[in-house]
């Protein structure tokens, strides 16, 4: 859920759904997948269809050419909105597409229009701009004020939209979302109906949207490190202002970031020691939280990945210890989940899962983050004993690809000593990033999953003296061994 305490930027605009000639009053939903799986894979036989089944008396100058041009777009702009809500993908050759996993849902339940309606209700609100649109909608409403399409779009705006006042984009959700029951009236919600469809009752939803940033990041830190016993909050803490880049203060942790969330009921907290010069609080995720918040978001990164909610619930612990079971395929299972929670505990964005480019090998997933000077991430993962240059040397060439600007690699072996050269010098020559991470670090994050910021940092650190500073290999060893020290003298004190 998006925080409305922060203030947009021209360039954190988010775009809302598409959605023109796109309408319930035209055909159903099944009906217009049906027909797209039936031209499918060519856009222009579909277009050609859609124009002659549902916009053909739309000019009563059927002949003229100019109305001819009209109608093509109206189908055109029908195409981008089947897009847009994520029911057909374009294919990588020109003008062809194919039907989303979604779309081959509905269309699998076809004879049962409440549950097609349900489907693609929880779809727009979990995947789409429908939650921004009845949070729009719900303020305007508690105002006191009417809902009419330049009201709603300017509320949009407000909250970080990039959508014209004369949209009709708004109006096109809010049908779709009505057949599922969404709207008592044309702009009344029934919030019932919304919490027995996304799993979250109205007050949690209203609660997320009153955190502030640093609430709602801390809390974030907790879903994504998946914490269920009680875990020191400055360790929590640091995560947050590694991943996310904000200021958290430890003076004043407890008052702005804890209580709050506790007083919520999302979070549970207990105290070290007490009196002067007390450790820090221990913070875990409350039962409600898990239920609550936890569980859409795992949902939501399971329609990615195509892995069941049971699977990306399993523990780090579980995943890793998997890794040497002597079944190939649990083996291979584990290390897609260990590659799933490399990238919950990074906090990057899912933007492609195991994609394989035709001749060019296979990598288990992209991911992008806007936090981190590097947007684009190629991550792999390896359960081999040794990792040699020609696996490296094979992910950068994908890049070539991919567009990725961080490569990393995690095996559950180790790499070469030639793997570590090729890295460090691929990074001082280039603009590549690579990161290796082996099995002395997946156990250091297996013992504490906040680990993973002090091993990502401390390679940073590393990867800049040398680059920018000119450090040698020796003086970072003797610095990092200095560090070290300091740091357990600091944790014995």
């Amino acid at each position: 859920m998006e925080s409305t305490n922060t203030v947009p930027t021209k360039n954190k605009l988010k775009r809302f759904t598409y959605g023109h000639q796109f309408e319930p009053a035209k055909f159903t939903l099944v009906e217009i997948l049906q027909l797209c799986k039936e031209c499918q894979p060519n856009r222009n036989t579909l277009e050609t269809h859609i124009s002659q089944r549902y916009f053909s008396q739309h000019s009563q100058q059927a002949d003229s050419q100019l109305a001819v041009e009209n109608i093509s777009k109206l189908a055109m702009n029908c195409f981008l909105s089947l897009r847009a809500y994520q029911l057909i993908d374009n294919l990588e050759q020109p003008r062809q597409y194919k039907l989303t996993d979604i779309a081959e849902e509905i269309l699998s339940h076809g004879n049962n229009n409440l549950l097609v309606n349900k489907i693609f209700t929880s779809h727009i609100l979990n995947q789409l701009s429908g939650m921004a649109l009845l949070k729009a909608i719900d303020a305007i409403n508690s105002r006191g004020e009417e809902p009419q399409l330049e009201s709603i779009a300017y509320e949009l705006q407000e909250r970080g939209y990039a959508i014209s006042p004369n949209a009709i984009y708004t109006s096109t959700m809010r049908n779709w979302l009505a057949l599922a029951g969404v709207f008592e009236r044309e702009y009344e919600i029934n919030w019932d109906v919304v919490s027995d469809i996304l799993g979250i009752n109205k007050d949690c939803i209203d609660e997320l949207y009153t955190l502030t940033p640093g609430q709602k990041h801390f809390l974030l830190s907790l879903l994504n490190l998946h914490v269920k016993v009680f875990t020191p909050a400055n360790k929590i803490a640091e995560h947050t202002r590694s991943i996310y880049k904000l200021r958290l203060t430890s003076k004043n942790l407890v008052k702005d970031i804890i209580q709050p969330l506790v007083n919520l009921g999302l979070i549970e907290t207990e105290k070290t020691t007490g009196g002067r010069g007390a450790k820090s609080n221990n913070v875990k995720l409350t039962t409600k939280a898990e239920f609550e918040v936890l569980a859409p978001l795992l949902k939501s990164i399971a329609n990615e990945t195509r892995l069941s909610e049971i699977e990306l619930n399993r523990t780090f612990e579980d995943v890793v210890n998997d890794l040497n079971h002597p079944d190939k395929h649990i083996k291979g299972k584990a290390l897609e989940l260990l590659a799933i929670w490399m990238i919950r505990l990074t906090s990057l964005r899912f933007t492609k899962w195991r994609s394989r480019e035709k001749g060019k090998g296979e990598v288990d997933v992209l991911a992008a983050s806007d936090r981190f000077v590097y947007s684009r991430w190629q991550i792999q993962c390896k359960n081999t004993n040794k990792v040699d240059i020609d696996v490296l040397a094979k992910e950068i060439g994908l890049t070539f690809v991919t567009g990725a600007d961080v490569v990393m690699v995690v095996t559950t072996g180790e790499f070469t000593r030639e793997a570590y050269q090729y890295a460090y010098r691929m990074m001082e020559v280039s603009r590549y990033y690579m990161i290796l991470l082996q099995k002395d670090d997946i156990e250091r994050i297996k013992q504490d999953k906040t680990n993973i910021v002090e091993i990502l940092d401390k390679k940073a650190r590393r990867v800049f003296s040398k680059k920018e500073l000119d450090v040698s290999d020796e003086e970072l060893n003797e610095i990092e061994t200095e560090e070290n020290f300091n740091h357990v003298n600091t944790e014995l004190g």
